[in-house]
């Protein structure tokens, strides 16, 4: 049976850069944003005319002042949200059948919610602000109000999309095994505590 840790995370927190060191350091490979070609490329939608469209739409909710729906292949009259998620979710079911990996963000615990042929660690790594903010600011360069900004949009969008999908609220801490403070733990830290789960107890 493989094995699988999925992270969700706060803006700022570090939330992928620990999934893609954990997936680095157990020699195993992290789905993160490339996530959206793959699916796309597994379902063979890549040359799709609502390629770009689906692709957009990755950890969004859907406007519904501009509400459409779309047909084809497999994905019978969803929204551009929905088909990114299915597109997703079966990417990620497939692959799970054959190999350990790591799952940042696109509501992959929910995935994993009824499937008893994968062993899942379901993990959300939060931080406190102050960290949040100056971590955004040391990697992208903005003032300090402009980072906030940015984390309270971020941290938004990802809580909005994920109820539009899973009906559950993003940080409800019983949706989880684990919650890491990345600021009071160190982010090498939660590296550590993440590989040793994976290589003890999954």
């Amino acid at each position: 049976m493989h094995k699988v840790i999925t992270i969700n995370r706060q803006s700022g927190s570090g939330g992928a850069y620990i999934g893609a060191k954990v997936a680095e350091e157990l020699g195993i490979i992290c789905y993160d944003k490339q996530l959206i070609q793959m699916a796309l490329g597994h379902s063979k939608m890549e040359y799709s005319e609502h390629a770009d469209l689906f692709s957009g739409a990755d950890e969004k909710r859907p406007n519904l002042a501009f509400y459409r729906r779309y047909s084809e292949g497999d994905l019978v009259d969803v929204n551009p949200s929905e088909a990114m998620f299915e597109l997703e979710q079966k990417f990620i079911l497939d692959t799970a059948q054959n190999e350990d990996l790591v799952v940042v963000g696109r509501c992959a615990n929910y995935v994993f919610r009824d499937v008893d042929t994968v062993n899942e660690l379901a993990v959300c790594i939060v931080a406190d602000k102050e960290f949040r903010i100056k971590r955004v600011m040391d990697e992208s360069g903005m003032s300090e109000g402009k980072a906030e900004r940015f984390i309270e949009k971020t941290d938004k969008q990802r809580s909005d999309y994920y109820y539009y999908i899973t009906k559950q609220h993003w940080n409800d801490a019983e949706s989880y095994e684990m919650v890491l403070n990345s600021s009071r733990l160190g982010i090498d830290e939660c590296v550590k505590i993440l590989v040793a789960c994976f290589k003890n107890y999954l």
